[in-house]
């Protein structure tokens, strides 16, 4: 269990979802499927299709994972994942019923391609009803890299932002389009025993937020996550959380489920929205 405390929260409006509002049936519960023509899995949030809902708008979670774990989905519990054969995973039904929303992970066997990224999420966004002010994108190792190259083409494509990026163990890529600094929170995750190449190029992203934000204050605290421990440095500007850094002590690149183990990590990011 992680304890982080002093979590400041970024400026938004809360969504008027409530747990007692709708019934959570266990024969609709959704799952993921993979789509076989243009290799992605998804799951669609709890009660979609039901009259009640027909108006409502859901944020969508764009998923990079990392090299090699192209078809390996069992890990993403924290964003509601199971197996029909498996019900009723605690992990996986509190974040289906505390964040309705839709989840995407695309798949690779290469290199990310930020071209058919775009336009699955184009896809999506044409498809169903989705936020289009709370779009998030987390990414581990090759795809915490991704996360930043795709942000960035993607703001290319069309001027689009994503509300909150959560980027775990990157490789490459420290840089952000001004308007994504300005206005995409961003939280970076990286084990302290993972390759010199990664800390590094962590630390490049965090510097090169806090440069962009000249007028941000600069707080640190402790994230114990038993039985490791590490800090946090996070940098807020007129009450927004603009970036943050989490490092842990004796961790190495194995992070892609560890930060989520503590709530407040997803709580964060569902709490981003742009203005």
């Amino acid at each position: 269990m992680i304890f982080l405390t002093s979590l400041m929260i970024f400026s938004c409006s809360k969504s008027n979802y409530t747990i007692e509002s709708e019934l959570f049936n266990k024969s609709d519960r959704p799952y993921f499927e993979y789509n076989s023509d243009t290799d992605y899995y998804s799951c669609k949030p709890w009660n979609y299709e039901k009259n009640e809902n027909l108006n409502r708008k859901y944020p969508l979670v764009v998923y990079l994972h990392g090299a090699g774990s192209a078809g390996k989905i069992n890990y993403l519990k924290y964003l509601g994942y199971q197996s029909k054969n498996f019900f009723d995973n605690t992990q996986a039904r509190n974040f289906q019923l505390n964040h309705p929303c839709f989840v995407l992970v695309p798949q690779t066997l290469g290199s990310w391609d930020n071209n058919k990224l775009i336009q699955l999420i184009e896809k999506f966004k044409n498809e169903y009803r989705i936020d289009m002010s709370r779009i998030y994108l987390i990414g581990y190792s090759m795809g915490g890299s991704g996360s930043y190259a795709l942000a960035n083409a993607y703001y290319k494509y069309n001027n689009h932002l994503f509300a909150g990026i959560i980027r775990l163990a990157g490789q490459s890529e420290t840089k952000l389009e001004s308007p994504i600094v300005q206005n995409t929170s961003v939280w970076l995750h990286i084990g302290l025993t993972d390759r010199d190449i990664r800390i590094q190029v962590t630390r490049e992203a965090y510097d090169f937020l806090k440069e962009n934000h000249p007028a941000a204050k600069e707080t640190s605290e402790k994230a114990v996550v038993s039985p490791f421990s590490g800090t946090i440095l996070t940098l807020t500007e007129n009450g927004t959380e603009v970036a943050k850094k989490t490092e842990y002590n004796n961790v190495g690149h194995g992070i892609n489920s560890l930060p989520f183990e503590d709530e407040n990590v997803l709580n964060w990011l569902f709490k981003q929205k742009l203005k």
